[in-house]
C-alpha cells in the first residue's frame, strides 16, 4: 500500500480513537453532573460521536500497518456507542417500568404562603392562597412540600394524599415541612 494511503488511514484511525475517547469524557460528565431526568438528552452527543468514530474506524479498516490499529478504533467506538445507548435506555426503560400514583398536596393557611414542591429530583416554586391544592402524577419516590409564610405565629397545615389515604400531615407556625418518602409507608 503506498504511504500516503497508509498516512491517510492511521489519521483516520486517529481521529475515531479521539472521537471515541471525547464520547466517553462526556459520557462521564453527563452521569456525573446531571440529573436523571437531563441525562437522555445530554447523552445524545456520545452516541453521535460514537457513531462518528465507528464510520472513521470502517473508512480506515484498509490497512494493517496504520496506526492506532483497527481493532483499539473499533473496540473504541463501540464502546463509545453501546455504553451511553445502555444507559439511556435504562433509564427510559425505569421511567416507563416504575409504578405512577396520582398525589394530592394541599396547604391551608390564613396568610399567603411561599411553597416549594419536591418531586423527586424536580423542585417548584410558588406562592399559594389558603387552601390551595396541588395534584401530581408521578412515580418519584420523594413527593414533599416545604411551606413558609412572612408571618412567624401564622400557622400553617398541609397533608400529602396519595389515592385519598393520607400520608403525611402536618401543622406548624411560620413554616412547615411535609414529605413522603416510597417505602417508609
Amino acid at each position: 500500500m503506498p504511504e500516503g494511503r497508509t498516512l491517510a488511514v492511521s489519521r483516520m484511525r486517529m481521529a475515531s480513537v479521539v472521537l471515541s475517547m471525547v464520547a466517553l469524557a462526556f459520557f462521564a460528565m453527563a452521569m456525573l453532573l446531571s440529573s436523571s431526568s437531563s441525562r437522555v438528552v445530554l447523552l445524545v452527543g456520545p452516541i453521535v460521536l460514537g457513531a462518528v468514530a465507528l464510520v472513521f474506524a470502517l473508512m480506515a479498516r484498509g490497512s494493517a500497518v496504520a496506526r492506532p490499529g483497527p481493532v483499539i478504533a473499533f473496540v473504541l467506538a463501540t464502546l463509545a456507542i453501546i455504553v451511553p445507548a445502555v444507559v439511556v435506555g435504562a433509564v427510559i426503560s425505569s421511567v416507563a417500568a416504575a409504578p405512577s400514583a396520582v398525589y394530592t398536596i394541599e396547604v391551608d393557611s390564613p396568610d399567603p404562603v411561599d411553597v416549594v414542591i419536591r418531586d423527586g429530583a424536580d423542585r417548584t416554586s410558588a406562592t399559594w392562597d389558603s387552601g390551595d391544592t396541588i395534584t401530581l402524577d408521578s412515580n418519584a419516590t420523594v413527593i414533599g412540600i416545604n411551606a413558609r409564610t412572612p408571618v412567624s405565629t401564622t400557622v400553617i397545615s398541609c397533608e400529602i394524599r396519595r389515592d385519598g389515604t393520607v400520608l403525611v400531615a402536618d401543622e406548624r407556625a411560620g413554616t412547615v415541612d411535609c414529605s413522603f418518602v416510597e417505602g417508609d409507608d
